[in-house]
């Protein structure tokens, strides 16, 4: 049953089990109480009696039963003895020509169970209703969740970009620097267990470098591990005992494109390391790759593991 129903049904079972009025079949629609299977039934007095006030409902119409006008001047006004009248009788059924009121339709005995198994629908459809609500609530908000944090996602993942080429090497083996030589270092390997990456095309370990696979700026970094081939004899000066670590572009060591460290070598240390840093813009195709320039006044020689890397940045 629909609400507009259980609530017309819930009216009809209340003024049934309420008290009537003669007047009350009047004004009664034609087939609403045989509808409802409860007698005649006022629509005011059973919204009245469904909202609580019974009595306020029902004492307009019982003032009829006492002689109180209510129809109009002398509609129901009470006939004495000497109007050769019965007493009781109503002086409307003495007027000519007016119809007969109707006899009361006696109250239902199975309304107030037929009311209270409406109320119980109603109940029940009322909180059928309203866990629907919170239900259909609950999944707009639950979208909103997901389309909120989808959002961020997306914005996240447009922030922070995927890195297109990058990688890590070390140096394979010990690589030999004379004096007063400048050597491009070679042989490298990638280690699968320590940690190291290698990402997009461009590497090669044989000739150790590196060519860029797209245009754009590039972070590289070179860590060596220098060791003396020869003890540096007593009482020899140290004069231009010095060390150089380059990165240089298409083997140009040239001073504005190339990466440079210099390092003063300690006379009374036998291994020492050595870092060089820095930003270059490359051409696609172009390569870089990293240089020792040995000024130091014994040969040198750089240990394997040493490290050299890139990422780039940005186009």
């Amino acid at each position: 049953m629909r609400l507009p129903e259980l609530c017309l049904a819930l009216l009809c079972a209340a003024a049934g089990t309420g008290t009537g009025s003669p007047g009350a079949a009047r004004e009664q629609p034609p087939g609403l109480g045989a509808a409802a299977g409860l007698g005649a039934v006022d629509p005011r007095q059973a919204w009245m009696l469904l909202a609580g006030t019974p009595r306020r409902a029902s004492g307009s119409r019982a003032r009829g039963r006492t002689g109180t006008a209510r129809d109009g001047p002398g509609a129901g006004t009470a006939a004495g003895p000497a109007g050769g009248r019965a007493p009781g009788k109503s002086a409307q059924a003495a007027v000519p020509g007016a119809a007969p009121a109707s006899p009361r339709a006696p109250a239902s005995p199975r309304a107030p169970a037929v009311l209270e198994e409406l109320l119980k629908e109603l109940q029940l459809l009322l909180k059928g209703m309203v866990k629907e609500q919170a239900k259909t609530r609950r999944k707009a908000w639950e979208g909103r969740e997901e389309e909120e944090e989808s959002g961020e996602g997306k914005s996240q993942a447009r922030s922070h970009r995927r890195v297109e080429a990058a990688f890590h090497c070390r140096t394979r083996e010990n690589i030999s620097v004379e004096q007063n030589a400048r050597r491009e270092l070679r042989l490298y390997y990638i280690p699968e267990r320590e940690g190291m990456f290698h990402r997009g095309s461009g590497l090669n370990l044989t000739s150790g470098q590196y060519t860029a696979p797209v245009a754009g700026y590039y972070t590289f970094t070179a860590t060596l591990h220098i060791g003396r081939r020869e003890q540096q004899r007593k009482g020899q000066p140290c004069r231009g005992n010095r060390l150089r670590a380059l990165i240089c572009v298409q083997s140009r060591c040239q001073h504005n494109s190339n990466l440079e460290t210099v390092s003063q070598l300690e006379s009374g240390s036998d291994l020492f390391t050595i870092s060089v840093t820095g930003v270059l813009y490359l051409q696609a195709g172009q390569y870089a790759s990293v240089f020792v320039d040995n000024a130091a006044g014994s040969p040198l020689t750089v240990q394997s593991g040493s490290d050299f890397s890139a990422i780039l940045l940005g186009v």
